[in-house]
């Protein structure tokens, strides 16, 4: 892992935050970029951000575009998934972190773009993804992760996106006693997280 990153992204916690949290848990070496929008937008490779420069021990570039496909790259190569996972296992882990995806897209429309009338969309939204989550939480022993015993992917988007909802006022559904699971994997997850803020250098724009 003798990479280093760079982490090209707005600075409010949107899109590119489990990129963040990925890379602050793992102890990456990395830093983030700050781009100057709209004038850094055609120098990017899709003209949108988040984007990942990943520079290797023998120099080489790797240039990604598009949160998702930068999440899963990193939560590979950083080693949040288990080692020697299966197929099946692999896809576990997707399935939870995709379950978010609608739900963070509905999210963005109600609080960035201030559609305050999807509101109870959201909430439905997020109360019926705490009824199914609560259950494959416990089913893995209660233990803060949905997989093993040991913090993956899924684990870092959890605790990501569940304490921005909290964080950014949508929390009703969220509270300890509706949701004792999720609020334990945040417990531990940020611990970890907060233990390894130190790897983080941030450049305020490009230059």
């Amino acid at each position: 892992m003798s990479a280093t990153y760079e982490l090209i992204a707005f600075p409010n916690q949107g899109r590119a935050e489990i990129c963040r949290n990925i890379l602050r848990h793992t102890r990456a070496t990395w830093t983030e970029t700050n781009p100057k929008w709209p004038a850094d937008k055609a120098t990017m490779p899709f003209e949108k951000v988040p984007v990942l420069v990943e520079t290797k021990s023998s120099g080489k570039k790797l240039v990604l575009s598009e949160s998702q496909v930068i999440e899963r790259y990193l939560a590979h190569s950083r080693g949040l998934y288990p080692k020697h996972a299966s197929l099946e296992t692999i896809a576990k882990i997707d399935q939870y972190r995709d379950q978010f995806t609608d739900i963070f897209t509905l999210f963005t429309i109600v609080f960035y773009g201030k559609h305050h009338h999807k509101r109870p969309d959201l909430l439905s939204a997020i109360q019926f993804l705490v009824k199914k989550h609560e259950l494959a939480l416990k089913a893995n022993g209660s233990n803060g992760h949905y997989i093993g015993s040991s913090t993956t992917y899924v684990d870092i988007v959890a605790y990501t996106l569940i304490k921005m909802f909290k964080d950014k006022g949508f929390g009703e559904r969220l509270t300890a006693r509706a949701a004792p699971e999720l609020n334990r994997l945040i417990d531990i997850i940020g611990s970890e997280i907060h233990a390894n803020l130190p790897s983080r250098t941030t450049v305020s724009s490009r230059l």
